[in-house]
Formats: structure tokens, sequence, C-alpha cells
């Protein structure tokens, strides 16, 4: 689902999302906590989505709901088209696996990974600041690699 500040709320199967035209990009995925990994990501651009739903002037918070009640999170709605940020639904040329997220991981390049929300089940566009799990227990709600961890 993708809702809230839009003109058009989305109810997207998984077959909805694969005919969106797909981008395929090498990024790193950083955990906070000292490791990460390089892999090939692909999917639709948020910006397309966004497109379709018809986001309000109002929204500058992009809210991820998930059905892990650790990961929700939310990043900025500049940051997102700035960066042409996709959602992945297939990792290293593979359709995203369980652990990873399936049907697609938010795939916030540049930001730490309790940002890259998993197992989404609704996005929400919001003109409120809006923390989530692990940055309400404390974490940067900007999560930039290389930037602080903690607020």
């Amino acid at each position: 689902t993708v809702d809230g500040l839009v003109k058009n709320p989305l109810s997207l199967s998984y077959d909805d999302l694969l005919s969106y035209p797909m981008e395929s990009r090498l990024i790193r995925l950083d955990c906070v906590e000292g490791w990460g990994f390089t892999a090939k990501w692909t999917g639709p651009r948020l910006s397309d989505i966004f497109d379709n739903a018809g986001v309000a002037p109002a929204a500058k918070t992009v809210i991820f709901h998930c059905a892990d009640a650790s990961g929700y999170t939310s990043l900025e709605l500049d940051y997102i088209l700035e960066n042409d940020i996709i959602i992945a639904l297939e990792l290293n040329d593979v359709t995203l696996p369980a652990d990873r997220g399936f049907p697609f991981q938010v795939v916030a390049e540049g930001k730490y990974g309790y940002k890259w929300a998993k197992w989404v089940n609704r996005i929400e566009l919001s003109s409120e600041d809006y923390r989530g799990y692990w940055e309400r227990a404390g974490y940067s709600n900007q999560a930039d690699v290389g930037g602080p961890a903690f607020d």
C-alpha cells in the first residue's frame, strides 16, 4: 500500500511491482555494527511508484511500515528523489530471499542498514518528522554511513 499524502492511494501486488521498469545497481549495505556487503540490487525506482500515486506538495517524509515489529523506519522524500532510491525485488539476480525482506527491501544507499526497511507492507507519505524503531532507541535518524550512529 502507498498512501498518506498522495492523490491516488495505491494497492500494489507483487506482479504490479514487477511491471515497473527495473534498475540494477551495485551498492554496499553497511551495518552500524561494522559489517557490510556489496551486492547487485534490482528493482523499481520509488520515484516511479510515487509518480503513479501523485505525491502531495506537503509530503516530506516517507514512512516504511513493516511486518517486522522492529523494522519500521522513515527516509526524507528529498533524499529518496535526489538519490533515485530503488526497492530491490532481486539480490544478485535472484528473487529477494525471505531473510532479506521478500517481497522487497528498500535500498537506502549511503544509509546504515537499519534504514534499509524489509518486509514492507505499507509506504506512507507524511508531512511530519518520523523516527522509526531504531531511531527511537537512540540511533541517528539521518543514518549517514560514516556519520554518527547515535543522536
